[in-house]
């Protein structure tokens, strides 16, 4: 087994994540690690706590070998397009076998649940169900549970019970159903998940991203000394000027990336940092400190924003906009906030999610059309983020079938057709996740043009 591939949002990459790539690297020492991970939005529709260049840096520290981007058009998607185009990305890059967290590893069950999900009469019921008003995640569980599958070995009871279980189970479903639906052939190995996926506490030894996300925004609302002027003079000292990117070899410093690898918050940190790696810790802890993070605050604004400016017509053409949800758009735009408008939106076929996302979408102007057409095509292309030593035989090996990215700007002013579009997605997630950051000296828009890929 030469190149496994990992789907992944490392949103923030933690301990979890790193015992994941050691378990694997310790049954196939000899094979590549190679990781899709989503950019600066993530499935769910909001930005990413970290910049992608600092996830991907510090998977590679974690113990991946090389970290591609999955472009936001399949990032912010439902859990079924999300996990179609992080599949055909890892197939297009060449992976002989996919790797995802689960509390079920075994695979014949995993299957099994999967050609249940894409049976005929389960996709009936899940019309019928999904027209009634339930949600995409509901109305596949109604629809399993009234199939039977006593031929296949397994009875439907034993098929809910996984359903019904955490969301990293469900998503290795659906990527089980994207190898079937493209007739992609890749080994699976299912990986034990044992922390839980949206605990909010940070009382595991494997904690969840949810936890950790919410640890280190409490830590800033608590810290009792503000870091302005800090920041202003780090910011000022270490941002890059435009360049034109370099070439791959030559690896970005991390004072390029405002990170100096050393901390002030010492003894007085809160204790998120204990649950990151030893060696990304003190680094996530300089990045926290210099405040270089989404503040959601800004984004809900942004997103408050754009629906009051949307006609009716705009939001009609949304992706995931539908059913006459934009009438009570519209009149939820009209609250003093946008958690406020999510709150009146909310109902059992418009979870949290999904508003999220479609929020997401009215921001990226991403049209139900333009989706569809990127969706039938695919991934185009793999952009690289971060990579070691293997990253970099797996380079000159030349393994892919699309365009490996290495210099962004020119691959951007040359692209055409469906590229083009992914590429104007990407760059505008990214110049929205630079305006959601909290420190407004790192809210310049050029950095996803002046950095390179990060050689660890």
């Amino acid at each position: 087994m030469n190149i496994i591939g990992i789907i992944a949002e490392y949103n923030p990459f933690h301990k979890g994540h790193a015992h994941q790539l050691k378990d694997l690297r310790q049954m196939y020492p000899d094979a590549t690690l190679l990781v899709v991970m989503s950019g600066d939005f993530v499935q769910r529709g909001t930005p990413a706590i970290f910049s992608k260049f600092h996830r991907a840096q510090w998977a590679v520290m974690g113990g991946a070998d090389i970290v591609f981007e999955l472009p936001s058009m399949f990032a912010v998607s439902s859990a079924e397009y999300f996990a179609s185009g992080g599949v055909r990305l890892l197939h297009a890059l060449g992976c002989d076998a996919i790797s995802f967290g689960t509390s079920h590893t075994q695979v014949e069950e995993l299957v099994s649940i999967a050609k249940a999900l894409d049976h005929p009469s389960t996709q009936e019921s899940l019309r019928i169900f999904l027209t009634q008003g339930y949600s995409y995640g509901t109305a596949l569980r109604k629809a399993v549970q009234g199939l039977h599958l006593e031929s296949n070995g397994l009875e439907t009871s034993n098929h809910m019970s996984i359903l019904d279980s955490d969301p990293n189970t469900i998503l290795g479903i659906e990527y089980i159903r994207a190898l079937h639906r493209y007739h992609i052939e890749l080994d699976i190995i299912p990986m034990k998940r044992t922390s839980s996926h949206h605990n909010p506490t940070l009382d595991d030894s494997l904690p969840s991203g949810t936890a950790l996300r919410s640890a280190i925004y409490a830590s800033k609302q608590t810290a009792s000394n503000p870091l302005e002027s800090h920041n202003t003079q780090q910011a000022t000292s270490t941002t890059c000027s435009p360049c034109t990117p370099s070439e791959i070899d030559r690896a970005i410093s991390l004072g390029e990336l405002a990170i100096n690898g050393t901390t002030s918050l010492g003894k007085t940190s809160p204790q998120w940092h204990h649950y990151l790696p030893p060696m990304v810790a003190p680094l996530a802890m300089d990045v926290v400190e210099s405040n270089y993070y989404t503040n959601l605050e800004r984004y809900y604004d942004m997103i408050h924003f754009a629906s009051r400016v949307s006609s009716k017509e705009d939001l009609q053409t949304l992706q995931d906009m539908s059913d006459g949800l934009e009438e009570a758009w519209l009149t939820a735009s009209a609250l003093a906030s946008w958690e406020q408008a999510r709150e009146s939106l909310k109902s059992k076929r418009y979870t949290y999610a999904r508003l999220d996302r479609i929020a997401t979408y009215s921001l990226f102007r991403r049209t139900k059309e333009i989706f569809q057409k990127c969706h039938q095509q695919g991934p185009t292309y793999g952009r690289l983020l971060a990579f070691n030593d293997r990253g970099r035989q797996y380079l000159k090996e030349k393994r892919s079938s699309i365009p490996v990215v290495q210099k962004w700007a020119p691959f951007c002013q040359s692209a055409t057709g469906t590229t083009k579009v992914l590429c104007e997605q990407d760059q505008l997630a990214s110049k929205l996740w630079r305006m959601t950051v909290d420190n407004p000296n790192y809210r310049g828009s050029h950095y996803d043009f002046t950095t390179s890929p990060i050689y660890v």
